[in-house]
């Protein structure tokens, strides 16, 4: 068995909910204290992190020197637009949680871990939850029947929202309606989702582009938003090359210790699947070579943040 590597991990970016939740993960994970440099933008800076019953303070990104063995996990975009020679061409392994490096090779451990032996530029890529989610079902679909085509509608949850990012978005749907203000106490927090698609313009794209690391397919993706679903509902609808039984489809999901299939006519939905670490996979249904399922999912226990930090544990012992 390999041992893992003393490497330093630097967190780049402390105060968004990225940041924080990779801190968390990384404790739970049992990281020592020691390894841990918290690091934020100069006039962020300073502030004070809770790690094991210890107190931290991030440090100023442009006072601590990147060319000491770390592995970096950028979280905060703003840093990216800020330095972007510290990243493009990186000496340290760099764990990219923003989406921002085009150039960064897309790593889900359980299926392409081992490419990371063969990746060029030091600059990995921790995928959207969305992502991980079908490319877990897509690429086993692909191996066995090879794909033609595939589409995915993404029910994405508003639940996880921050008010202080809702009320703006709600306020720019007055025009809809009236020229009172809407708040939240009268109107779905989610209904700004539907009516202002601009502003997750950039989902779609990131989530094709990253695909294009599992499968060679493109996949057309729509997304929607419900105020109610606490998890991810994609409907996935594909075309393959070899006609497929519903045996061997079930057989294949089955065999896959992240999916769990739902065979109830129970109405498609998350709240009674939460804070479980698979995949659930509904009324698969076949007409001639064209498959189509619903795919069910928690993100905080399937996301990205946890595979981030498993792509830190591929590094430590390589």
């Amino acid at each position: 068995m390999k041992k893992k590597k003393e490497y330093t991990i630097a967190v780049l970016g402390t105060q968004n909910a990225v940041g924080q939740a990779i801190l968390a993960e990384l404790e739970r994970q049992n990281y020592p204290v020691e390894l841990i440099h918290p690091l934020d933008l100069h006039q962020e800076s300073g502030a004070i992190i809770s790690y094991k019953s210890q107190t931290l303070s991030s440090s100023a990104l442009d006072l601590f020197d990147l060319n000491q063995p770390h592995i970096l996990f950028l979280c905060e975009p703003r840093i990216f637009e800020r330095y972007p020679h510290h990243f493009l061409h990186a000496k340290n392994w760099l764990i990219d949680c923003t989406g921002q490096i085009q150039k960064a090779a897309c790593i889900i451990p359980e299926l392409n871990g081992n490419n990371i032996h063969c990746v060029k530029h030091k600059c990995l890529c921790a995928p959207n939850s969305s992502t991980i989610a079908l490319a877990r079902v897509l690429k086993p679909l692909h191996e066995k029947y090879t794909l033609i085509s595939a589409q995915a509608t993404a029910i994405l949850g508003a639940w996880y929202t921050q008010p202080n990012l809702i009320d703006p978005l709600i306020q720019q749907t007055r025009h809809y309606f009236t020229q009172t203000p809407i708040s939240q106490s009268n109107t779905y927090p989610s209904l700004a989702f539907n009516l202002i698609p601009d502003f997750f313009k950039n989902l779609t794209p990131l989530i094709q582009h990253q695909l294009k690391c599992f499968i060679p397919t493109p996949v057309q993706i729509h997304t929607c938003f419900a105020p109610v679903l606490r998890g991810g509902t994609f409907f996935v609808q594909v075309t393959l090359e070899r006609t497929p039984h519903i045996n061997g489809i079930q057989a294949l999901f089955q065999d896959k210790s992240f999916c769990r299939l739902i065979t109830s006519k129970q109405p498609i939905g998350t709240h009674d699947l939460l804070a479980e670490d698979k995949l659930f996979i509904q009324d698969i249904q076949i007409h001639k070579n064209t498959l189509s399922f619903w795919l069910i999912q928690d993100p905080l226990q399937t996301g990205f943040i946890q595979n981030a930090v498993q792509i830190l544990s591929l590094l430590m012992v390589k």
